[in-house]
């Protein structure tokens, strides 16, 4: 059977276009996170920690930072319900983080203490909780030293 040189160019490009959308398939999981800060700068006064998260996206839902107050925990592991009060009134973001003290410093200078942080979003409010829905992880690692706590270098905190 002869095929032309027309169907076979035809053949040719319908197979080409389904490898394409391959890729382009990935699972929900895969998904970039609706939400991330890459810069945290804290403050402990009298056992309550203010932490500032700043250079954070998508600006519509965040208004590029956010902070909240948390009473200090003592221990290196724990967990520590949280609300993220954003810029610009653009609403909060709560929930509930775990941390644990990792056995490497990773990129945490000398003398610090490198910690995981993983938790969920639990609830929220205003134009931020249209876009960080509650069930939507949160993820970062932070180092701890005397002088506060920040991301660890090269890192961001997502939710």
């Amino acid at each position: 059977m002869k095929v032309s040189a027309r169907a076979r160019a035809l053949v040719v490009v319908a197979a080409s276009a389904s490898l394409l959308a391959v890729p382009l398939a990935m699972p929900a999981s895969a998904a970039a996170p609706p939400g991330k800060c890459t810069k945290l700068a804290t403050k402990t006064v009298s056992g309550t920690l203010t932490a500032t998260l700043s250079n954070c996206t998508p600006l519509a839902a965040t208004g590029g930072k956010g902070s909240g107050t948390f009473k200090s925990t003592t221990g290196t592991s724990g967990s520590l319900n949280i609300t993220i009060k954003w810029a610009s009134s653009k609403g909060t973001t709560k929930g509930n983080i775990k941390f644990a003290n990792q056995t490497t410093k990773g990129k945490c200078a000398a003398g610090a203490t490198r910690i995981k942080i993983t938790g969920k979003v639990t609830g929220g409010s205003g134009t931020a909780f249209k876009t960080i829905k509650t069930g939507q992880p949160i993820n970062g690692s932070v180092c701890s030293a005397k002088s506060g706590i920040t991301l660890e270098p090269g890192t961001s905190l997502t939710f």
